[in-house]
């Protein structure tokens, strides 16, 4: 399955360990969405890229509204775009069965 991660900017993203004898912990990257198409559906991850190309799970921080919006309407683009090459490979696939099909049929009809 494909993934895709968009250029989103974020500021730098401060993150807590959550034992007691925890520091903060500073870390410097973008958020992304990953979007991968599985057999059930699209499915939407937020991630963290760091500075050193490191792939973390961490939710998007979204630090106003004007942000928030712009990064919702980049994964509505995204989604529609996936839907659409889904579409696309899945009538190609159509078209390749419909074509065997009548390749099979053909040899079938010729003594």
């Amino acid at each position: 399955m494909s993934k895709q991660l968009p250029e989103v900017d974020s500021d730098v993203t401060p993150v807590e360990a959550s034992t007691e004898t925890a520091t903060a912990q500073t870390l410097q990257g973008r958020s992304a969405f990953a979007l991968e198409m599985t057999s059930s559906g699209l499915s939407v991850r937020t991630v963290f890229i760091t500075e050193q190309n490191q792939l973390m799970e961490m939710p998007a921080i979204f630090p106003d509204v004007h942000y928030a919006l712009s990064q919702i309407d980049e994964l509505r683009r995204m989604v529609m775009e996936r839907f659409a090459q889904a579409a696309h490979i899945g009538a190609q696939v159509m078209a390749a069965q419909a074509n065997e099909q009548s390749l099979k049929a053909a040899e079938e009809a010729t003594p």
